[in-house]
């Protein structure tokens, strides 16, 4: 027999027993306190104290109780409000009835808005079908279950919508009144999902790569089989594999040397003197920084390559020199290694000849394609450009009528007329330079920067536009920074840029009913390096717009190409900086690029 059950019987009897003995007191009492004994009253009073304090005693465990339970609850709800995980609690209707202070941080909403409102229209629409599954599962009190969904939160500070992603775990429980009661841990694995789809990304990119490798050991894979299987005919030892690893180094189509831990040449496959136009004689034992430009090999950086490589290799580009003088551009793969107990150096060379060629075929494009989007703005601003050197023409003319009319007075005056002739120059000067910086936008050219002042760009390619301006009622206004110093840049590449926004912010002004109040800021202003600023207050973009606006060959006017935002961005970037842009219907577009600011000249 268990110990305890018999301790607990017999309490139980003794409180018993007590119970029936006070009642058989108590009993006596009430009938005729005067016949009972004094031993029984004095018995009678005794168990009456006790039974008091035993009640007393009783009723200060239960204080103790409800103060203990209190606490519980108060450590209970601040364990729950401060918990970094978002908790929620649903009616059996679906009905949110708790949310902690992580929950309302995650959906960006209060207590009392989250108070009583589904939580499937706090859901992304595509996930709220699985969301209604998930749900009727836990009607069914089905075990703890998981469900990956996506909420949608708008940033009160801008139009961006950003979505969030929650791991949903579910436990139900059923109340006394039979009413189900659903706890929700919501876990934000955002960071999880992004991290999972950068991942396959980069497992997608790699997998290209390594077939592409594949397919280029695949073409080698016959030879390399055939004289293996030749080695192993004729050596069944070590032998064969050095022999396979020497044949690899010789046919390999990159060059490969092998260093002392000085740099000194120790071998050299055939492809490496190729490369450099030497034999493998004259390679052997020559310093690795002869066929060098700028030497790689010191003191110093061998122990910074042992200390930091543990065999990973490292890339470098450098410039190699040919037996004949000639440079010949190199990219490097180096990894130390430890052969016999001695340190070595073991170097992959590729010719990079190829692909700095690339590199200037895609400039020779990006310019190309710069310089038919500047033509289309010059075709586009006909009138404006017309109206400009109209000016200084019809002035010209005015004041050769004047020289004239001076020359042919009986007695001219000369002072005047040196005056009249000196403001018919300086016109002159003006048309020329309105026809040179057209020339300057129309002509091919090679890519080429050099210091220049923005405030100059911004002025010219607002007077280049000003006759439309005029024509349209829009007025510019100009906010720039005169602490702005000179930067290097293409200034007729920069001052396309500067054309394609303002005639953007001027065709969306030319879209407005309203007449009045047109207007186009431009400001500079120091972030970071340089900002330049072109605001209208025209209608704004559509969410459509904001899409796309930026991609190649988008325009939603009823004409162009849809090129000049798209090369502007290829401009800017060129030169180390980017283009965005901010927009609201019916208040207006801002577009804004940064440009780095560097010291000296390029």
């Amino acid at each position: 027999m268990n110990p305890s059950t018999d301790i607990h019987n017999l309490r139980q009897r003794a409180i018993l027993a007590k119970a029936n003995r006070q009642k058989t007191l108590i009993d006596k009492s009430r009938g005729d306190i005067g016949k009972m004994t004094a031993d029984e009253i004095q018995t009678l009073v005794y168990e009456l104290q006790v039974h008091q304090i035993e009640l007393v005693m009783q009723n200060e465990e239960l204080i103790n109780t409800q103060q203990s339970l209190r606490k519980s609850e108060n450590d209970y709800t601040r364990i729950y409000d401060l918990a970094p995980i978002a908790y929620l609690t649903l009616s059996q209707k679906g009905l949110i009835q708790q949310a902690n202070i992580a929950a309302t941080t995650l959906f960006n909403l209060s207590r009392e808005k989250l108070f009583n409102q589904r939580l499937e229209k706090l859901i992304h629409a595509d996930d709220q079908d699985a969301y209604y599954l998930f749900f009727r599962n836990m009607l069914k009190e089905q075990p703890s279950s998981y469900l990956t969904i996506r909420i949608t939160n708008a940033n009160q500070y801008s139009d961006n919508i950003t979505i969030t992603y929650l791991e949903l775990k579910a436990t139900v429980v059923r109340q006394e009144n039979n009413e189900l009661i659903i706890y929700l841990v919501l876990k934000d694995v955002t960071a999880h999902k992004v991290m999972e789809d950068t991942l396959d990304c980069i497992n997608k990119k790699q997998a290209i790569e390594i077939n592409h490798q594949h397919s280029d050991l695949l073409n080698r894979q016959d030879l390399l089989n055939l004289k293996t299987a030749e080695i192993q005919d004729l050596h069944q030892s070590s032998y064969k594999l050095k022999e396979a690893s020497a044949h690899i180094f010789n046919v390999s189509s990159e060059g490969i040397v092998m260093l002392s831990l000085l740099g000194v040449i120790e071998s050299t496959n055939p492809a490496a003197c190729l490369l450099f136009g030497y034999s493998e004689a004259e390679l052997l034992g020559m310093s690795f920084n002869q066929l060098l430009i700028t030497p790689l090999f010191s003191k110093s950086s061998i122990n910074l390559l042992q200390n930091s490589q543990n065999n990973i290799a490292s890339s470098y580009r450098v410039e190699g020199l040919h037996s004949n003088g000639s440079i010949v551009p190199l990219s490097l793969s180096l990894v130390d290694f430890t052969l016999e107990q001695s340190e070595h150096f073991a170097i992959v060379i590729r010719d990079n000849s190829l692909h700095l060629q690339q590199e200037r075929l895609e400039k020779a494009h990006l310019a190309e394609i710069a310089n038919m989007t500047r033509l289309s703005l010059i075709g586009s601003m006909g009138s404006g450009i017309a109206h400009q050197v109209n000016q200084p023409l019809t002035a010209i003319s005015n004041y050769s009528q004047a020289c004239i009319q001076l020359i042919k007075a009986e007695q001219p005056d000369l002072t005047k007329l040196s005056e009249v002739l000196s403001k018919t120059y300086e016109q002159a000067q003006k048309a020329g330079k309105i026809i040179h910086r057209m020339k300057d936008l129309a002509s091919q050219r090679t890519t080429s920067r050099t210091m220049t002042s923005i405030d100059t760009l911004i002025e010219n390619a607002v007077n280049f536009c000003a006759h439309e301006c005029y024509q349209d009622n829009i007025q510019v206004t100009l906010e720039l920074n005169p602490n702005i110093p000179k930067i290097a840049m293409d200034s007729v590449q920069i001052e396309q840029v500067l054309l394609n926004l303002i005639r953007n912010a001027i065709d969306a002004l030319k879209e407005q009913v309203k007449e009045s109040d047109k207007t186009i800021s431009i400001q500079t202003q120091l972030n970071k390096g340089l900002e330049v600023r072109v605001k209208d207050n025209g209608p704004g973009l559509t969410d459509l717009q904001k899409e796309k606006i930026l991609m190649p060959f988008y325009t939603s006017k009823s004409s162009g190409m849809g090129m000049g935002l798209s090369i502007s961005r290829s401009i800017i970037e060129a030169h180390g900086g980017d283009i965005k842009f901010n927009s609201k219907l019916g208040v207006g577009t801002t577009f804004y690029f940064n440009l780095p600011i560097h010291g000296e000249s390029l």
